[in-house]
């Protein structure tokens, strides 16, 4: 990933809209990000992880605070980046939630958005984009930071942390967390199973001590040994003989039951023909009520026909009365419509005449209005002719001065393509002078290192001169010692035999031959050395001894280095001081060489500072000129056509002069006035009294309709009206009933009440002797002979010997339902602990494995798999930290077992050639550690690339530690960083240290005020 161009708009400290440029670096891949503290080169790395990854580069700012605080709320911030991947160019932009711009002037709270364009579409949605750019750039955010951008802050975490912290931190960056997840899974998922297994064996316990009382010796004596097959055998058996003696129980109940619901059956068909019984008797009493009511409603019915018709009488002949009172109105009308008619018919007539001499008056019109046209035409162009000859004398004017300014524009426009020439000239120098420089700095470091490696060389020699010095000494020494001890050692050895001598007893045997006779015992000689003397003489020996195996092996080991450095450099050691003066030879005239170049690059970039002024001021230039000869180009076209124009008017006028009868403009105009009102008078009156007659024709019309319909209406009902007043004498002389008949109608309720009653009657009557005859037939079937008393008397027994067994089948249903229950769970209980015993005994074996255990020294498999990428890591990271501390320092990792199971095996340490030894990282200097973390923080980011399908990473950023380097230290990070930017990488620096901005030549330089900052290119 490369980026092309930064757009950032009130972002940060950023108040204007801010864009850098990457390809104005053309072949300058490094460039230095300079700048006074606060005044934002931070907030560039961190535009450029936020449009990437929606959040900032390092972990002090937060995404929603991005904003800068010197814009108002009528700017939107935003950050837009084009970067290049493989050849492909893409495109993305951002805007944080913030505070802007509504509809109508009033301010909203906008959400975060984005748009992200690639191979043709735009992605808008925040989350669909950070997947689709992750993809893209197949990195997570965590391995960005640590590949890209090395962020304020952080920089130095990945060299001191402890392994727990190196354990979190890589795990973000290679993901492990399904190995962590699976872990904890597997952890669980053991710890799961043993609960399981304990519940099951605390259910199993619970439900056997549940077992009731029962007379089964077998069982009993099973339940005191805890026999759960035998247990789960002896109580399915006492399980089916429960269901054994239950079905017994439940035939018997059967047989009775079947007695009682006979007898019963038998009961209620004698109890019921008694109440059909009593039911009859009651209906007989009530039959010649109902007979009458029978005839009151048959003659309620004649009478409700007659009186329905009598209406209809009187309906018709309401409805004749309104007929004739409307048909005596219409005609009113319709003779008062014919009056009006006729006056109106006179008045057209009248109008008529003065209508047809419309035509004439209408010409004399038009010809007076073509008078007036013609007239006001020619006043018109008497006057334009004046204004043109007045715009032509102006313009005329103009011409002149536009004539001197262009002269004038053209020779300031050779004058500055002659500037612009010299400039092109100056370009072409620097970047010969540019191109010199970095040479120069090249072979200045190359000597740098060599006068370095000499020094390192240098100061062998003289350790082992000193060394030598010393070794000579303790050999010297150790060979004294050596001796003196020996001496007092052989006189310690020949006194041994008569200190011996001198410790024998009569009659007790030698502790040497064993026997009781000492005819000759050895004697003391005149020096002695006692024991303690000889130990102390050896303790003293080889401690010397120690101190000259030490100086050895030290002098061998410096030995090997100057034959290494010898064969390293071609050079013996007797010409080294020779090799020395040549170094300072060249250095002295190196830097004199620097020098003299940086001079002339300052005075050439002095003048191409001046290039885009000078473009600017010829554009500027160039434009006017355009401008001012297409203005005198478009000025003569004007008079030009004006002069035209002038010589036409004058001949139109002298036409219109021809055709002119009248010349009072205001007499023409008020005759023409009174015209337009005559002719509109008579339009007016004519069109009213037209609409007016063709209305009255029309109302008569209507009028003449509506009276021969209301008579024809008239006679159909009067023709109705006879024929109903037949119907209804008809129907009072076949009712027999007379004019009074209205006394028989009854209501509509009371009348649908007498025909329920009669119908409930006529029901219950048909009800009574078919239930009466049907109940006779089945008593007969049963073979009832006897009382209702005696059967009652009968189930009355059946139910005392039924009741006392369905006691014996409750207590013996509930013993079994009991023990089958407590059966059913034992043996549940019984096969889950089987299965979940085996089951955690499997994932208690890998839970242990994985999670770390006494067996694998309390690493886990996570961890076990982040050493290999830490050991990855180190040797990458060796590469160049060997070279930045030229030979000194290695990085090593500690895998010394320590107190306790905690995070172990990530800790880092150095071996100093120097001394020989091992030693904590956190014991190296400011500087030293700048140029372990840079070499870690680059070995990390070659392993991410190499462990993510081999993804090209072509840019780095760098936000702190130079400031800690001495000279020394800080030649050999630029050589490692020159290396990585000659390799093609684009390589950014945040730094203070004044060398760098002579050493880099491309910067992005930040500057701030009290109204926000600001930042440009300077090559």
């Amino acid at each position: 990933m490369r980026p092309l161009k930064l757009v950032m708009n009130a972002f940060g400290p950023y108040k204007e809209k801010v864009v850098i440029d990457f390809t104005q670096f053309q072949q300058q891949t490094l460039f230095l990000v300079s700048g006074p503290t606060g005044a934002g080169k931070t907030t560039i790395f961190d535009a450029i992880a936020y449009a990437l990854y929606d959040d900032a580069s390092g972990t002090s700012r937060g995404k929603d605070s991005f904003k800068s605080q010197f814009a108002s709320d009528e700017v939107l911030c935003f950050v837009e980046l084009e970067f290049e991947i493989a050849g492909r160019n893409y495109f993305i932009k951002r805007s944080p939630v913030q505070i802007g711009p509504g509809k109508n002037g009033k301010l909203k709270k906008w959400s975060s958005e984005v748009e992200f364009h690639h191979n043709g579409t735009v992605t808008t949605k925040i989350s669909e984009a950070n997947k689709e750019i992750q993809e893209l750039l197949s990195l997570s955010y965590e391995q960005f930071k640590q590949i890209v951008m090395l962020p304020q802050g952080e920089f130095k975490k990945m060299l001191e942390s402890n392994s727990a912290d190196k354990e979190k931190i890589f795990r973000n960056i290679f993901q492990t967390d399904t190995i962590k997840d699976l872990q904890s899974l597997l952890k669980d998922k053991a710890s799961n199973l043993k609960q399981g297994m304990d519940q099951s064996e605390s259910t199993l316990q619970q439900f056997v001590g549940m077992i009731p009382e029962n007379s089964n010796e077998i069982l009993r004596e099973a339940i005191l040994l805890y026999d759960i097959p035998t247990i789960m055998e002896e109580l399915t058996r006492l399980v089916e003989s429960y269901k054994a003696k239950i079905q017994l129980l439940e035939k018997e109940l059967a047989t009775l039951d079947t007695l009682s619901h006979n007898n019963q059956r038998k009961i209620d068909l004698l109890v019921a023909l008694e109440i059909l019984e009593e039911e009859k008797e009651i209906l007989g009493s009530n039959a010649e009520l109902i007979e009458a009511k029978r005839l009151g409603l048959s003659l309620a019915k004649q009478a409700e026909e007659c009186f329905e018709t009598k209406q209809q009488v009187e309906r018709i002949a309401n409805e004749k009365q309104a007929i004739e009172l409307e048909l005596t109105k219409e005609q009113k009308q319709l003779t008062e419509t014919a009056e009006c008619l006729l006056e109106t018919e006179k008045m057209y007539h009248s109008l008529q005449v003065a209508y047809k001499e419309l035509p004439n008056k209408r010409e004399a019109l038009i010809s007076l209005k073509e008078q007036e046209k013609q007239l006001s035409e020619k006043t018109t162009k008497e006057k334009a002719i004046g204004e043109l000859e007045q715009e032509n004398d102006a313009k005329q004017q103009a011409i002149k001065q536009l004539e001197n300014q262009v002269f004038i524009g053209k020779e300031q426009l050779e004058k500055q393509e002659r500037t612009l020439q010299e400039i092109q000239q100056a370009k072409t120098s620097i970047m010969e002078k540019q191109r010199e420089t970095s040479k120069l700095q090249q072979d200045q470091h190359e000597t740098k290192r060599q006068q370095e490696v000499l020094l390192v060389f240098s100061g062998y020699l003289t350790k082992r001169a000193a060394k030598q010095k010393e070794f000579h000494e303790i050999e010297s020494k150790f060979k004294q010692v050596e001796s003196h001890y020996q001496e007092q050692r052989l006189i310690y050895n020949r006194n041994i035999a008569g200190i011996l001598a001198s410790e024998l007893k009569k009659e007790q045997a030698c502790s040497v031959c064993g026997s009781l006779h000492h005819p000759s015992p050895a004697k003391l000689g005149q020096d002695t050395v006692s024991k303690e003397i000889l130990e102390e003489l050896e303790a003293n020996k080889n401690e010397i001894g120690k101190q000259f195996d030490r100086i050895s092996i030290e002098l061998q080991g410096l030995s090997e280095a100057i034959q290494s450095n010898e064969k390293q450099l071609g050079i013996q050691s007797t010409a080294l001081q020779d090799e020395q003066s040549k170094i300072e030879q060249r250095i002295s005239e190196e830097t004199m060489k620097q020098e003299k170049l940086t001079g002339e690059l300052k005075a050439l970039q002095k003048n191409i500072a001046k290039e885009e002024q000078a473009e600017k001021e010829k554009r500027d230039t160039a434009r006017q000129v355009s401008e001012n000869e297409a203005k005198m180009q478009q000025l003569a076209s004007a008079v030009q056509y004006n002069t035209k124009r002038i010589i036409e008017l004058k001949i139109e006028i002298d036409t219109l002069q021809t055709k002119l009868t009248l010349t009072d403009l205001s007499a023409i105009q008020i005759e023409i006035s009174e015209k337009i009102n005559e002719i509109t008078r008579i339009e007016e009156e004519y069109s009213e009294a037209q609409e007016k007659k063709v209305r009255l024709e029309k109302a008569q019309t209507q009028y003449q309709t509506s009276t021969k319909a209301y008579e024809k209406q008239l006679s159909t009902l009067m023709e109705r009206e006879t024929d109903v007043k037949e119907v209804f004498a008809q129907k009072l002389s076949e009712s027999q009933l007379d004019e009074s008949f209205e006394k028989y109608l009854v209501g509509k309720e009371a009348k649908l009440q007498l025909i329920d009653e009669i119908a409930a009657f006529d029901k219950k009557m048909w009800t009574n002797q078919t239930s009466m005859l049907e109940k006779k037939g089945n008593l007969a079937k049963e073979g009832a002979e006897q009382s209702i008393e005696t059967y009652q008397t009968k189930n009355q027994a059946i139910e005392l010997e039924s009741t006392a067994f369905k006691e014996q089948l409750r207590e013996l249903i509930g013993t079994e339902k009991t023990v089958q229950s407590i059966l059913s769970q034992i043996q549940f209980n019984y096969h889950a602990k089987k299965g979940q015993q085996e089951e955690y005994l499997m994932y208690k074996e890998l839970s242990e494995m994985a999670n770390g255990s006494k067996e694998t020294d309390y690493i886990s498999f996570e961890r076990y798999v982040l050493g290999i990428y830490f050991e990855e890591i180190i040797e990458a990271a060796n590469t160049r930290f060997t070279q930045m501390t030229i030979d000194r320092y290695v990085l090593i990792r500690n895998k010394e077992k320590t107190k306790g199971a905690g995070p172990k095996g990530l800790d880092l340490d150095v071996f100093d050639n120097y001394t020989g030894m091992k030693r904590s990282v956190k014991t190296l200097s400011g500087g030293e550690s700048f140029k372990a973390s840079l070499a870690l923080a680059l070995g990390l980011s070659d392993v991410i690339q190499n462990h993510s399908g081999g993804v090209s990473v072509d840019t780095l950023f760098i936000d702190e530690g130079f400031g800690t380097l001495d000279a020394e230290s800080l030649d050999s990070a630029i050589e490692t960083l020159f290396e990585l930017n000659q390799r093609g990488r684009l390589v950014g620096i945040i730094s203070h240290v004044e060398e760098l901005k002579t050493r880099i030549p491309v910067h992005i330089e930040v500057t701030k005020s009290s109204e926000g900052s600001q930042a440009a290119i300077k090559m």
